[in-house]
């Protein structure tokens, strides 16, 4: 034991003579346990249907040209999106994710108003079977929080979003 205490006076007088520099450091016990706190979530589509339909019916066009044809909405109705479960999300955020990581174009909100006209045009002798309205988009949301201490937490939510929507055919 004596000679470890030799050696290391031995060791700090040569480096103070040489004007280095001595420093010892001992790693805490949790160094490897640091990580930068984050937030991720992923969504999956469960579903959808329609949560209103405003308008519908068919345009048969037998000119050889196109035709313009006013359609007036027939149903009033607003329909919003919502965030369950465990999240601490806004639903306003939940749309902006939506919208920037999938191919959906999601809605805070959406209303219709009975009696507004709208212009759907048709080729020629062609027959469009048009529905507007709004549909109900569902999604499972899988959220990732990762804490300083490199602890992951995941929950679960859902999204019912709502969603603008033209369908031809």
């Amino acid at each position: 034991m004596q000679k470890m205490r030799a050696v290391g006076v031995a060791l700090t007088t040569a480096l103070a003579m040489s004007g280095g520099a001595l420093t010892m450091s001992a790693a805490p016990a949790s160094a490897a346990d640091q990580c930068k706190p984050t937030v991720s979530r992923s969504y999956a589509q469960t579903g959808s249907s329609w949560w209103l339909i405003a308008a519908a019916g068919t345009v048969k066009n037998t000119k050889a040209y196109q035709v313009r044809e006013a359609v007036t909405f027939t149903k009033t109705g607003t329909r919003s999106t919502s965030v369950s479960g465990e999240l601490g999300v806004s639903a306003s955020v939940v749309v902006a994710e939506i919208n920037s990581k999938g191919s959906f174009s999601v809605d805070r909100s959406v209303s219709y108003t009975s009696g507004r006209t709208i212009t759907i045009v048709v080729g020629p002798r062609s027959t469009v079977h048009y529905k507007i309205g709004i549909k109900k988009r569902k999604f499972l949301v899988t959220q990732r929080r990762t804490y300083s201490n490199c602890k992951v937490v995941t929950s679960y939510g859902t999204v019912t979003a709502a969603d603008s929507t033209t369908e031809t055919s």
